[in-house]
This record gives structure tokens, C-alpha cells and sequence, in this order.
């Protein structure tokens, strides 16, 4: 089934939003219903949306054992709650008692709720804010007041808007890239060997993020150190030189960064030691300064045409 939008600028500015999950079991279905009735038992709200990894249907939900200790990980619900006023959406918010109804209790996956206007998140998609993009794109429609309508993205976005955005998108993970550095160097001074490799990988993480949203507007969902590297590339051969793989030392230090997202936070298995996390460092340092180097020659290229149009 699906539901037609219709934005107020033209009558042929429509566009569908699913609204019925079908790919999900049954039992996760009936909980979908049971977190709907629990918010507008407690709030007047616009529209709740299911976004992320149920929404997608890759969700996980393991478990297993290891030296007689269960592990066990769930993806969340992750829930759009739109309101009409700013008033409301604090109200949402802050409600202690809707954070503790929604709960996993018996079913196991917590459920993570952001709230956001209407107003902010036609904002967002008139902007064509990847987050909010995706969440037009992938997610489902599980509550609609009928009282307002989504706004319809752009196709294309103007020179200003894009310098705009790549100038927000540099700023924030640059300074999240570094502040992920920073830490790991504090964990490494605290020989916290396995702490420190985690916060490398999420270091160089977001400065390959920083350098795909700034030139391309969109942030993938993806942790493989190894595909990331490769559409990097695509923007700087540089980047394909920043962890090398010419020798068995060199493969070695790579993958002991890209299994660190895992297996440094969950393996007892996993080793790593001082001088590995200093060689690791001593790249994503290269990797910071051609991140750095690329994206301001992106966001020059975009002032070029706003200035122009200035003039």
C-alpha cells in the first residue's frame, strides 16, 4: 500500500511513501503497532515514520557465545516522530515516561526515537539533506495525521545551498575525525591498545565521510574500511596510497584497522600492539592531510559560481 504527497508547489510535485513494512515478521509488525499506540497515546502528532535498518530490512539480531559469556546485539527501532509546533516536539522529547513505555522489555530491540518539526524536516528535504533523503527514500509511513504534507526534494540544488552544505559537512567531521584522533592518542598513552585501535578506525572513518558529503552531498552506510578506501580514490589517487598493501607488514596493518570496528570492541581474540598503532596513526595523519587538501579544493570550486553570480 501507499500514500501520495503532494507538496504546495505545483500539482504535478507528487511523490509515494510506503507505509506498510510487509518484509517484516509478523511479531516485529505487531510491535511496530504497539510503539504507534504508545506515542499518540501520550501525544498529538503529525506523522511517525520507521527509518533505518528494519525500514531497509537488514537488521541484525545475533548472538553468541564466547569463552562462556553470551554476547548478543539487536538493531534498534528507529523512529521519526514529526510534530507541528516546536513546543510539541520538545514536549515529545523530554517525556520521561514515553522513553520508559518504549523500552525493549520483552521484545528485545530498544527503539530510538528522534523528534523534529514539520516545518525542519520540509526544511531538510527542500535542502536535500542526505539523512532526511534517505529517510523519504527507504522508510515507511506507519501514522499520518493528514494535517500536513512532506515537502517534495529538489532535483538539483543552487550554488549557494551546496557551498553552504559542503562548508557544514567539512567543518563537523573534520572536527569529529579529529576529536576521534585525539582520543585514540589518549587511549594509546593509557595503553589502551584495543580502545585506541576502535577510535583509529572511527577517525579514519569520518574523514572519509568528511571528504564523500562534501563532494557528493551524501554519507553511505558503510564501515568496510576497504570499499570506503575505493570511493575515496575515486576522488584522489592519493587516497589509494594512504594504506598501502605492497607488503605482508602493510596488509597486516590494514587489516588490523579494518576488523577494529568489531573485533576490538567484542574479541578477546583480537591483538594489537603499541608499534602497530603508531604506524596506523602515522597514516591516518597522511589520510587527515589530503582529506583536508581535497575538500578545500571542492569548496573553492563551488564558491567559484556564487561569487560570480555575486559579482
Amino acid at each position: 500500500m501507499e500514500h501520495s504527497y503532494k507538496d504546495t508547489r505545483g500539482p504535478s510535485a507528487w511523490y509515494k511513501m510506503k507505509t506498510r513494512p510487509k518484509h517484516l515478521p509478523p511479531h516485529k509488525l505487531q510491535t511496530l503497532d504497539e510503539i504507534v499506540s504508545a506515542i499518540r497515546r501520550r501525544h498529538e502528532v503529525e506523522m511517525i515514520i520507521l527509518f533505518g535498518s528494519h525500514a531497509r530490512g537488514d537488521w541484525v539480531e545475533d548472538e553468541y557465545e564466547e569463552d562462556h559469556v553470551t554476547y548478543e546485539y539487536r538493531s534498534d527501532f528507529d523512529i521519526l516522530i514529526i510534530t507541528a509546533e516546536k513546543s510539541d516536539e520538545r514536549n515529545v522529547a523530554y517525556d520521561s515516561d514515553l522513553k520508559h513505555q518504549l523500552e525493549p522489555g520483552g521484545r528485545g530491540s530498544r527503539v530510538n526515537y528522534i523528534v523534529h518539526t514539520i516545518h525542519h524536516v520540509n526544511q531538510m528535504l527542500a535542502e536535500r539533506r542526505f539523512f532526511f533523503m534517505d529517510i523519504l527514500k527507504e522508510g515507511y509511513l506507519l501514522y499520518d495525521s493528514k494535517r500536513y504534507k512532506l515537502a517534495r526534494p529538489p532535483k538539483a540544488l543552487p550554488a549557494d545551498v551546496m557551498l553552504r552544505h559542503a562548508r557544514d559537512y567539512f567543518k563537523e567531521w573534520m572536527s569529529s575525525a579529529d576529536g576521534f584522533l585525539k582520543m585514540a592518542r589518549n587511549a594509546m598513552a593509557e595503553s589502551e591498545w584495543k580502545i585506541a585501535a576502535f577510535l583509529l578506525h572511527q577517525a579514519t572513518e569520518r574523514y572519509i565521510t568528511c571528504l564523500l558529503l562534501v563532494h557528493t552531498g551524501y554519507r553511505p552506510k558503510e564501515h568496510d574500511m576497504e570499499k570506503l578506501l575505493r570511493q575515496a580514490a575515486g576522488f584522489d589517487p592519493r587516497f589509494q596510497e594512504v594504506f598501502p598493501q605492497k607488503s605482508e607488514i602493510d596488509k597486516h596493518l590494514f587489516d588490523l584497522l579494518r576488523r577494529a570496528y568489531v573485533d576490538a570492541r567484542y574479541s578477546k581474540s583480537y591483538r594489537i600492539t603499541e608499534s602497530e598503532l603508531h604506524a596506523i596513526n602515522t597514516q591516518i595523519v597522511a589520510l587527515k592531510t589530503i582529506t583536508g587538501e581535497v575538500c578545500q579544493a571542492k569548496i573553492t570550486q563551488l564558491a567559484s559560481p556564487v561569487q560570480h553570480e555575486e559579482r
